[in-house]
């Protein structure tokens, strides 16, 4: 009798044993494909790092491009002491470019000047853009406020100080491709820009972008922004993550 009964109780265990693994197996299966969904739309640092990328070059329009065009401003143009000044500026990608973008910006300008000298340029902007870079497009609003130093004829380079923010809604067209919205701003303290050929040569820059994936998570990186000249720059983002930002 006594074998019987174990050889019984050793049977519902074993029945018992299977049924809560098979339970088990359903839960983990179903925290997976619940972990998936939330991985899938989750915005990750690669997102934003190309979002970033493309806010910065200018061959979708970035801040490097404003940069130059700021810089050229500055050197082309017959400003006067103190007076401000009104204009609007706008542009696209050339035919057969990899990338396209357009954007239309308003600008306000004001020379500041010690005596007859001038001593800083300073200008505000903002407007509309987009791009359709092979990684992501986009769809954006940005502005901006820049002051120029080193306007003295004596000085071979400009030095930059800007705050720059775009806000807008990116599609990514890798890895999960996901579609967000965002807002970026870059703040940076002297960036040194070549007078001659209005290429930066050096300076840093501190970088935010934030936002919300389209399953409505939201997510916030920050990190730098490092020229390096010859075109190229260095961002650095999240937790250490690196990317190389190089242009034509």
């Amino acid at each position: 009798m006594s074998t019987s009964f174990k050889l019984k109780l050793t049977g519902n265990k074993v029945i018992l044993s299977m049924f809560m693994a098979a339970v088990l197996t359903l839960g983990l299966s179903s925290c997976t494909k619940n972990n998936e969904s939330q991985t899938d739309s989750t915005v990750t640092v690669d997102d934003a790092a190309d979002a970033v990328t493309q806010a910065v070059s200018p061959e979708s329009a970035g801040m490097v491009a404003q940069t130059t065009t700021a810089a050229r401003m500055v050197t082309t143009s017959t400003l006067s002491c103190g007076l401000e000044k009104d204009s609007s500026i706008s542009g696209q990608n050339a035919p057969g470019a990899a990338i396209t973008y357009s954007y239309a910006l308003n600008w306000n300008s004001n020379l500041s000047c010690n005596g007859n000298m001038p001593q800083q340029f300073q200008f505000n902007f903002s407007g509309k853009s987009s791009y359709d870079a092979p990684r992501m497009s986009s769809n954006d609003s940005s502005n901006a406020q820049f002051t120029a130093t080193g306007l003295e004829p004596s000085a071979t380079q400009y030095i930059f100080n800007q705050t720059y923010s775009r806000n807008g809604s990116q599609v990514s067209k890798v890895r999960n491709k996901r579609s967000f919205t965002s807002t970026i701003n870059i703040t940076s303290s002297n960036i040194t820009v070549n007078k001659s050929t209005g290429e930066i040569i050096s300076g840093a820059a501190t970088v935010t972008v934030s936002g919300a994936g389209s399953g409505g998570d939201s997510f916030n990186y920050t990190g730098t922004l490092t020229f390096l000249g010859n075109k190229q720059a260095t961002l650095v983002l999240g937790n250490g993550n690196t990317y190389s930002i190089q242009w034509q």
